[in-house]
């Protein structure tokens, strides 16, 4: 059973002082079927008016308040993760499964264009050609023509899309990252949906952290009608023990790990440092 290490740490400087200063936080795992979580150290400041709830889609929400000048603004969070079980594809269950039907329409950050709509043609094309590949490569984790499709447009973005830092951000739409066929694993996981709900396959946008990587990291759960399968188009593997989870949702403006508004006409500088290590 692997047992992870892990340390995610954001802080905003500003030039000059703000007040008012309101933010929403979606920074820490919650533990589920997958992954147990205990988490071993929490700070955040400012903190004057701190207050913990869910969102809509089961997440961990921090909400936060202060109203003094301040100059920076961070969040520290330290724990661990023990997982289920050993191995990929893990299939598991939450509280919402019911809503899976909600997953399967998309979003105005996922909705295809004349790009996408054109890669689906080459993709659905290939893929009846593929099948039996797919069969012998991850065998008894097929259980529905919905997950194979998934699989091998996991496969096939892995192979075909370029991975580049800056030639996108984080208002980037799936087609738009179609176009420059290239970008981060954000731009992965929204095209991986955008396909993937051309089919009517109940999907959703993660953010967590894995092991190695040095930042957060997006990938992409399908649902099968057993349960959720992580799938990481970035990669092109499955979510295994290796991946920590912090939040899912329709796209990544359903899981933005900070959200604020303030008072102060200020330039703002961001530092993040995500660190995961196995210690068992």
């Amino acid at each position: 059973m692997r047992r992870l290490r892990f340390r995610y740490y954001m802080k905003l400087s500003f030039s000059d002082s703000v007040s008012n200063h309101r933010f929403s936080l979606k920074c820490i795992p919650k533990s589920d079927m997958r992954q147990h979580i205990t988490i071993t150290r929490r700070e955040i400041y400012p903190n004057s008016f701190i207050s913990e709830d869910n969102d809509s889609f089961g997440n961990l929400i921090i909400y936060g308040f202060e109203e003094r000048n301040h100059m920076y603004f961070f969040f520290d969070v330290e724990g661990e993760a023990e997982f289920a079980e050993e191995g990929t594809g893990l299939y598991f269950h939450d509280q919402q499964d019911g809503r899976y039907s909600l997953f399967k329409y998309q979003t105005d950050v996922t909705r295809p264009g004349d790009s996408i709509c054109k890669y689906y043609e080459e993709l659905s094309k290939n893929f009846e050609e593929e099948a039996k590949r797919l069969s012998e490569d991850y065998g008894s984790r097929i259980t529905s023509d919905q997950v194979e499709f998934a699989l091998y447009t996991m496969q096939w973005l892995g192979a075909d899309y370029k991975y580049a830092s800056g030639v996108t951000d984080i208002q980037t739409k799936a087609e738009d990252a179609m176009k420059l066929r290239s970008g981060v694993c954000q731009d992965y996981a929204h095209i991986m949906l955008s396909l993937c709900r051309m089919r009517r396959i109940p999907c959703r946008y993660v953010t967590g952290m894995m092991l190695g990587e040095g930042k957060s990291h997006a990938w992409v759960e399908v649902y099968s009608g057993d349960g959720w399968i992580g799938m990481d188009p970035t990669n092109s593997q499955l979510v295994d023990d290796s991946y920590i989870k912090i939040a899912h949702g329709r796209d990544y403006s359903d899981c933005l790990v900070n959200q604020g508004i303030f008072t102060g006409n200020v330039i703002q500088q961001q530092e993040i440092n995500v660190n995961v290590e196995e210690i068992g």
